[in-house]
């Protein structure tokens, strides 16, 4: 029984970073039409602002399965591997991108840069965690 909890977290994870892939593109998408002074697709903006809280408490969510099948199901020290340690880094930048992401969906654009430069930096250390993870599975 062990064996399928320790594939929860994997799942979770995949799901979390394809859910996370489409709000990166729709808030890319909305940077690059804003650049070319193009109107954005009715409710674009809408989805990226709904579906980027769940991506972030996905991974966030993702991030503390992962370490609890560690400790919990194999019996590891918590953070014993680079997996864990990027992992639970880029569960921190998701959490900061969802903090600076709130006064961006209340209007305030003074932090849009710094938004996407970390959606695309925590995006990337995710993705990266979730290919070292590859070989940690059972």
């Amino acid at each position: 029984m062990s064996s399928v909890f320790a594939y929860l977290h994997p799942v979770m994870a995949t799901v979390a970073l394809l859910l996370a892939w489409v709000v990166f593109r729709l808030g890319f998408h909305q940077r690059t039409l804003r650049l070319r002074r193009t109107p954005a697709p009715e409710g674009s903006y809408a989805r990226h602002v709904r579906l980027g809280p769940w991506s972030s408490g996905l991974l966030i969510a993702s991030c503390f399965g992962g370490l609890g099948s560690a400790v919990l199901l194999r019996g590891w020290k918590p953070l014993d591997t680079f997996h864990g340690k990027l992992g639970v880094a880029s569960a921190l930048m998701f959490a900061a991108l969802w903090w600076l992401g709130r006064p961006l969906a209340r209007g305030d654009k003074t932090h849009a840069g710094r938004h996407g430069v970390l959606g695309v930096f925590s995006l990337f250390a995710a993705g990266l965690a979730g290919l070292l993870g590859i070989s940690l599975l059972p």
